[in-house]
């Protein structure tokens, strides 16, 4: 993640899924004369495998270390000080705190480390903390990181006493902190993304694959790798979405992800050996450079625009330069002159929603048309008029018994039988369409990943996105599969 520092400078100045929007164009970023493009310039040796990477408060790269040393500080000319600090090991995620040092996480722990003594490390234990990953400093001034189940919110005042949220069947892997205010929290293990409000509450987007990282953007944006996807991709979300935009980035195995002085998104593509350059709007091109088989897995912005890269193959760390604001500021899609045009702010409008049918036995498959079988009527129609085209999407949920724990509705427990019970609802799927502006049909069979849902009450929350990635207001309906007669 970019420092706090980094981001207030920058703020200054596809495939969609389901929808019918062109994949973006791909390029190739030619390394040239400093200050024409981005370009390698440099890769220095570290005797550990490098973990995850912050700008320090004193102006040189910091990089945890997956060996005997802990840290490793990278001055700008690519100076390397390696540092064992003795009351912590293992670290994995980096940051610079609101209090000006240094915070990594560790298995069981954060550590506080100053920059000026880094064997002078603290740790502070955390029970909660039992899978380090990345950590971030959060709109409220906190430190925040999210482990397993929990995401974790750390007073660098009194990191001891760290506030756990549980997220039911999360298996964290990345956070931001969004210019919105929000954490957005990678979750790997239910294939989703987790928007988190600094007061515990969440939604969720379901996203599939094996998302890894996420880094924040402009406009309360924010950008996820999925390196486990069937086609793998990256995609940007915003506040409200149900579902990502996508740009596909197949067979490059992206995985770590920062959002640069350049105002767009790099990610680092391990199985090529180059870094993606995404920009806000989801067009991509590549930077070549790095040395073969280096595996480059993640990285930050660092000083003077500049990328700083952790080769995991190579115990390498790589600096990108040039990496240049634009001239007229904002992340652009690389293309063309002149005045930008004026960006589409209006939401596309959902209306006249129907349904065919609100009871039915699950099918098959449904036509537009409906289909009727010996048993009864089988699937529905969901019918409603767009203001434009946009992606539609409608997710399925179901009502399922929990029990109250901490505010907060969650699946029965042995350890929660005898709280009070309360409602909580599931997601168990999403379909999605390609919708134009007026009248538009989705199908709905009954099934979801080809299998047929249980008999049952359901909700429906019908959606749409535009292209310019502006979302519609939801509109909810209920429907009731029946069994078969």
């Amino acid at each position: 993640m970019p420092s706090p520092a980094v981001l207030r400078t920058i703020r200054r100045r596809s495939r969609l899924a389901g929808a019918g929007v062109a994949l973006a164009a791909v390029a190739l970023l030619v390394p040239a004369a400093a200050g024409a493009a981005p370009r390698v310039d440099g890769e220095f040796a570290l005797s550990e495998t490098p973990k995850q990477l912050t700008t320090g408060p004193d102006g040189n790269v910091w990089v945890v270390l997956g060996g005997a040393k802990d840290v490793a500080r990278v001055t700008p000319d690519g100076t390397v000080t390696e540092f064992d600090a003795p009351t912590f090991s293992a670290p994995f995620g980096i940051v610079t705190g609101p209090d000006g040092n240094l915070w990594a996480t560790y298995v069981g722990g954060v550590a506080r480390i100053p920059p000026g003594d880094p064997a002078a490390a603290v740790a502070f234990p955390i029970a909660a903390l039992t899978s380090p990953g990345r950590i971030v400093v959060g709109p409220d001034g906190n430190l925040w990181t999210a482990s397993g189940e929990n995401v974790l919110r750390i007073s660098p005042a009194s990191p001891a006493t760290a506030t756990a949220f549980p997220v039911a069947g999360m298996g964290a892997r990345g956070i931001a902190a969004a210019t919105d205010g929000q954490l957005w929290i990678v979750d790997f293990g239910s294939q989703r993304v987790v928007r988190m409000a600094t007061d515990g509450s969440f939604t969720t987007v379901p996203v599939g694959g094996g998302p890894q990282d996420i880094a924040a953007g402009p406009d309360g944006q924010v950008l996820f790798t999925n390196p486990g996807a069937l086609e793998q991709h990256v995609g940007r979300l915003t506040g409200g979405a149900t579902a990502p935009l996508l740009t596909p980035m197949p067979g490059d195995d992206p995985f770590g992800v920062a959002f640069g002085p350049d105002g767009a998104y790099w990610t680092a593509n391990f199985a090529r050996d180059t870094l993606g350059r995404i920009a806000v709007d989801g067009s991509r091109t590549t930077l070549t450079g790095l040395s073969a088989a280096s595996g480059p897995r993640y990285l930050t912005a660092g000083p003077g625009n500049t990328l700083w890269v952790g080769l995991e193959r190579t115990s390498k760390v790589a600096r990108v330069v040039g990496v240049d604001p634009p001239a007229g500021g904002g992340g652009g899609g690389g293309g063309g002159g002149g005045e930008t045009p004026p960006r589409d702010v209006t939401a596309p409008r959902i209306s006249n929603l129907s349904l065919v049918r609100r009871s039915f036995r699950a099918g098959r498959a449904v036509t537009p048309e409906g289909v009727r079988a010996r048993g009864g009527a089988i699937g529905t129609i969901v019918r409603l008029r767009l203001s434009e085209p946009a992606a539609i999407t409608v997710a399925v949920e179901r009502p399922r018994d929990g029990r109250r724990s901490g505010g907060r509705c969650v699946a029965p427990s042995r350890r929660l039988r005898k709280a009070k019970r309360c409602t909580r609802i599931q997601q168990v799927g999403v379909l999605r369409a390609t919708g134009r502006e007026g009248r538009n049909e989705v199908a709905f069979s009954g099934r979801i990943k080809g299998r047929s849902l249980a008999p049952g009450s359901y909700r429906l929350r019908v959606g749409a996105r535009d292209a310019a990635g502006n979302v519609a207001t939801e509109r909810p309906a209920r429907v009731t599969i029946v069994r078969a007669r």
